[in-house]
């Protein structure tokens, strides 16, 4: 029995205590270097395009159109990459949507976000436990992820092509049923990985 129980200990800690590494930056094509970043002046774009798979009703309670996810999506990155001083200056433009659209006058570079799509993922686990007879068993639950993709594409503005593109994953476990907080900090984490992607050219976290 000791030897069960000893055995149950281990399995429970090594299922529970293990994170795997993911990696939420892919698809990755590099065309040229960014020389000299903090020098440069950015223009940040967006599609108003939103393919919402799940969280439908969510994403409708926070968002009255797929245009105010862009929007919002838009002034949260340039915050940060702001704050990340990574980039000389960061600018947004919400009238055009397209990089030929843009007026790239005083730009360096232009940062085009398409593509986005919110979805998720169930991951199955299997858990320890201790049942009515004191025998110990495996438990499965699950546990629901809001995803968010979006493809990255820079454009080099003086010399008019694109030296990058790739695409971010931002994800977030639901906790609680709290599902505005989850497509919340799904989209944060997207951010984020983007640029630290720039900054470092980190790929992988901990799975979340």
């Amino acid at each position: 029995m000791k030897k069960q129980l000893l055995l149950l200990v281990i399995i429970t800690i090594l299922v529970t205590s293990c994170k795997v590494s993911r990696q939420y930056v892919q698809h990755i094509s590099k065309k040229a270097d960014i020389v000299a970043p903090k020098t440069k002046n950015v223009i940040v774009i967006a599609t108003e395009e939103v393919t919402v798979n799940e969280f439908k009703k969510t994403f409708e309670k926070n968002f009255a159109e797929k245009r105010d996810f862009s929007l919002n999506y838009l002034n949260e990155f340039s915050e940060k990459l702001s704050a990340s001083y990574l980039y000389a200056d960061v600018s947004i433009d919400t009238k055009n949507s397209t990089y030929a659209s843009v007026n790239k006058e005083n730009a360096d570079y232009v940062i085009h976000f398409s593509n986005f799509e919110i979805t998720n993922r169930v991951e199955w686990r299997n858990t320890g436990g201790m049942g009515m007879n004191g025998v110990g068993g495996m438990q499965t639950t699950s546990v629901e992820y809001c995803i968010i993709n979006v493809k990255v594409e820079i454009y080099d503005a003086k010399k008019n092509r694109e030296v990058l593109d790739f695409v971010s994953i931002g994800e977030k476990a639901v906790f609680l049923f709290n599902f505005t907080k989850t497509l919340q900090e799904a989209k944060e984490r997207s951010i984020d990985h983007i640029i630290n992607y720039l900054k470092s050219g980190k790929t992988e976290y901990k799975k979340y």
